[in-house]
Parts: structure tokens; sequence; C-alpha cells
């Protein structure tokens, strides 16, 4: 045989090959992922009542996003925050935002205030006015132990938790005014135009104010300024920035979960903050929950696999539209699920493990190439789904 003949059959029978494996692959992916089949809850719920057995031992339940601007999974998140509500009867919503913004939101969904006040550092999830509204009328005339609450995981920057704390203190000292007038300017979670000697000042005045007597109310929110504050000094000044606010989210959830009678909560954040291992080489989030209440703590991550996302850009400071491409890479998990036989499904982890087929996909360190920053940067380290996700949402095109 000639020598270009050769390899060409040597091409041809190594293609050959990988089509068949990838083919049983996903032939055995079409007997285990469930179809998605509306994006509108007032359709029903019949193709997630499998969830209801599947989550109903779990304190916590995080729906993770894989990026932080696609608007199918705000619908789509939003239909499974209202099944976790009236079909499980979950009553707390813990989302990646800020503390003090978000009790604007609570208030409005407790009927509490007539005006959707939206203020700094909420994401657009929170910021859903149908689903707001959804959740208004379903609190309304239900009794307090009844309602469904929303909270925020973090204090994002200094402005609204300063604002807030002058509120409840009398800050009498000019020299203290000007201090949190500096951190004030901070309105977000970069805090670049600080110095040491700033987070100094800001410090004696957190310390000074917390040794008088105060009420729990003062005593709450000064807390809270001492996280932002150590936070932004190791996010400054040490590589422990991520781990330092992951951690105290965790603390925040604990203390929603505590005060919520049924001790459950829901959770909206990024993948890489619900995961339930590290985030590369960083403690998240979720990696601190699942060391906490482990087989109590589940996760549902969402995936797409092209479309647009809103990112955000860093040159002009502005939130922009981009276009992602279909994944093409055989590394990488999405290329896979964008041949399944349904458009949009999700992928119980725990089958896939039961499938001698799919296990070693899905227990296998692969990319997920959809995993997105807010700028829109791929995150492409890879992980194993079966360590990391209960269930696995995947819509095909965001255009949908």
């Amino acid at each position: 045989m000639k020598p270009h003949l050769t390899t060409l059959f040597i091409i041809l029978f190594v293609t050959n090959g990988i089509c068949q494996k990838n083919a049983g692959l996903i032939e055995a992916l079409n007997t285990i992922i469930k179809p998605i089949t509306t994006l509108n809850p007032e359709d029903g719920y019949d193709d997630v009542l499998f969830l209801k057995e599947a989550l109903k031992d779990a304190t916590i339940i995080g729906i993770g996003e894989s990026t932080h601007g696609t608007a199918l999974y705000d619908a789509y998140r939003w239909r499974l925050i209202r099944f976790l509500i009236t079909e499980m009867g979950l009553k707390a919503i813990v989302d990646e935002s800020d503390v003090i913004a978000t009790e604007y939101i609570d208030a409005y969904i407790n009927n509490q205030t007539d005006s959707l006040k939206l203020i700094g550092n909420t994401r657009p999830i929170i910021m859903n006015k149908e689903g707001l509204d959804w959740l208004r009328k379903f609190n309304q005339n239900k009794p307090i132990s009844e309602r469904v609450h929303i909270y925020g995981a973090e204090v994002r920057g200094f402005s609204n938790i300063i604002g807030k704390i002058k509120t409840l203190i009398p800050i009498t000292e000019e020299k203290d005014n000007q201090v949190f007038r500096k951190f004030s300017d901070n309105a977000g979670i970069s805090f670049g135009n600080l110095s040491k000697n700033d987070f100094q000042n800001l410090e004696n005045i957190i310390n000074r104010l917390s040794i008088n007597n105060r009420n729990n109310e003062q005593v709450y929110y000064l807390s809270l300024l001492q996280q932002v504050a150590d936070f932004g000094y190791k996010d400054l000044f040490t590589k422990q920035g991520f781990k330092t606010r992951d951690n105290y989210m965790m603390e925040n959830i604990k203390s929603v979960v505590d005060k919520t009678p049924n001790k459950k909560a829901i959770i909206l954040a990024h993948n890489g903050h619900v995961q339930k291992t590290k985030f590369g080489t960083l403690p998240s989030l979720g990696y601190f929950l699942n060391e906490f209440y482990q087989e109590k703590y589940r996760v549902i991550a969402t995936d797409f696999n092209e479309g647009d996302v809103i990112v955000y850009n860093m040159k002009s400071g502005e939130y922009i539209r981009q276009y992602f491409n279909g994944v093409d890479d055989s590394k990488a998990i999405e290329y896979y699920f964008k041949q399944c036989k349904y458009t949009n499904f999700i992928v119980p982890v725990s089958d896939a493990l039961k499938n001698p087929v799919t296990k070693p996909f899905i227990t296998k360190k692969i990319k997920m190439l959809r995993n997105l920053g807010a700028t829109g940067t791929i995150i492409s380290y890879k992980l194993r789904m079966a360590d990391n996700y209960d269930f696995i949402a995947f819509i095909n095109n965001t255009l949908e």
C-alpha cells in the first residue's frame, strides 16, 4: 500500500472510532437527560417534578449560572424558584448581591413599600420586575411565617453599608466623616484607590463605634462593615480576597437559614461560587457550604452552548452584548451536550453515575467553556461534574 494511502486509512480508522465512541456517549446521555419543555412557570412544572424527590432533604439548594448576563437563565431560574416555593415550601432566597440593596427589594415583595427602590449592587435576577411582582402577590395576606424573603449574601462595596450605619449612629467627628466619604466613593467591589493607612483609619472607627453600648441592629450593621473592610484589605494587599469574600457569604447564609422557619434556603450565584469543590485552587462559597451541610447541600448548575451574553467591558465601564459561538472543543462538556436529542434539558448527575457509558464522562476532569466571568472571560480550567453538581440545566441557544 502506498504511504499516503496508509496515512489516509489510519486517519479514517481513528476518526471513525472517535465518532462511534461519541455516538455511544450521546446515545447514553439521551437515555438519562430530562427535557426542559418550557421556560414559562405559568405552563406548570410537569417536567421538573422529578426534582421534588431528589431535593426533598436538602437544606441549601444552590442554583448556579455560568454567566451573570443571560436572560434565558434568569427566566429559567425564576421558574425553578417558583417551583421550589410553591411545590416544596422554600421561603428564603439568598442572592450573590449586596445585603443593604436587597433589603429594599425584600420590603417590596413583602408589601412594606409600594415602590421598588433598586439601589446599587443588585444583579439582574433580583431586578426581574415580573418575578418580584409574583413574589409580592404570593406574600400578600400570608401570615409572617409563610412569607418568602430575599436576602443579599454579601456586602458589595462601602457606599450602601456606610450610608446605613450613618442613619443608625450619629457620626459627629469630622475626621470620621472624611474617612467614610473616601470609602463611600468605592461603590463596587474594586478598592484600588485605598491605602493600608485608609483601612487602618476605618478599622479604628469601627472599633471605637463598637465598644459603646449598641443595640442589636447597630451591632449587626457594624459587623457587616467589618466584613467588607476585611475583604477589601485582603483583596488589595494579600491573596486571600476570594476566600475571605466567600467565607463571609457562607456565614451570612448560615444566619439566614437559622432564622428561616423551615431552616432551608435557595442560593443564587455563579456556578463557580456554588460548585462543591474549590474554584481552581480557591475555597469558594460552595466549598464551604458543602463542608458544613454535606449531603444537605445540593447544586443545580446552568450551562449553554451558544448565544448572547451581557458582559462588563473593563475599558468603557459599560455593559455590552457579546455573542459566543457554539462549542467545537471535544474536551468540553458543551460539545457533547449540544448533540443530545433535546434542545434544552437537565442532566441528573446521580443517573449518569449509574450508567457505565456516562460514568467516565461525568467523573473525569473536563472543561466547561461557557463558564464565564462577569467580563466574558472564559474560565477554562477543568472540573469533575460529579464532584460539583447534582444537576446541570443545559440551554443550547440563549437567543431562543
